[in-house]
């Protein structure tokens, strides 16, 4: 992966947020969600793109053998302070990191499409050596629709940070981009890019890997008409959507 904005993106948002380790029951929805969407008991999980922790560390709480994997110090250094001891936390870049067990269930949640295609495709056939035989892995795509949409749009998301944003789409590559400055430093701006996929894109990238798509799962998305984020909408409207996966 040679995308240079990654690193600098992710310890830079994590400073503007201050204190990302929100009431862990914020997250208790969500992991009910990812319950829900397995639909089956598991054990080992493997979370890729963790973060400061804050979703393995409520998913712990179910009795769960968690490895977090996650490229940015600042953040595992963090989770490594604040996480459930349980938790096996690695600083090491998912394209390239050692793994010795297969999971039950591999989670990407809100980071995939980081690299070009083909990068996208190594990791995909990445999560189908890290699955167990009968193992599923849910993963978030970011659905192109709504980023054509949405293009230029601004908006404050958070008020206690003054943090703002713009979203942004690259006709060209097909790709996102969200932009986050603080509104008394507007010319110090920090932009991620993520690939977009429609859904017959990553079912074509799936089967490539010798992944199987069982079901998609529409995310939420921000209304502009009320600025009111809505949980659920459409396939074709949602900001993003999840996939599940098991190997073929």
């Amino acid at each position: 992966m040679k995308d240079n904005w990654v690193q600098p993106f992710y310890k830079r948002q994590f400073e503007f947020y201050q204190d990302p380790l929100d009431d862990i029951n914020d997250y208790k929805k969500e992991v009910a969600l990812i319950h829900e969407q397995v639909g089956t008991t598991f054990k080992d999980v493997l979370e890729i793109g963790a973060g400061s922790g804050i979703l393995a560390n409520a998913l712990s709480l179910t009795n769960k053998d968690i490895t977090t994997v996650e490229l940015v110090s600042e953040l595992v250094e963090y989770a490594r302070a604040h996480s459930n001891p349980s938790i096996h936390i690695l600083c090491d870049n998912f394209y390239s990191v050692k793994l010795t067990k297969q999971y039950d269930l591999v989670l990407y949640l809100d980071g995939f499409g980081v690299g070009t295609d083909k990068e996208q495709l190594l990791l995909l056939n990445r999560i189908n050596e890290w699955l167990k035989v009968d193992g599923y892995a849910l993963i978030d795509i970011y659905q192109p629709n709504y980023w054509q949409h949405v293009k230029g749009q601004q908006m404050l998301v958070s008020e206690k940070n003054q943090i703002m944003r713009e979203y942004g789409y690259d006709e060209i590559n097909c790709r996102m981009t969200d932009k986050l400055w603080q509104r008394s430093s507007p010319n110090e701006t920090i932009t991620q890019s993520l690939a977009c996929y429609s859904t017959d894109e990553i079912y074509s990238l799936c089967q490539q890997s010798g992944l199987q798509i069982i079901a998609f799962y529409p995310g939420g998305a921000i209304n502009l008409d009320t600025w009111k984020f809505e949980e659920v909408t459409s396939l074709s409207n949602c900001l993003s959507y999840r996939i599940k996966v098991k190997k073929i």
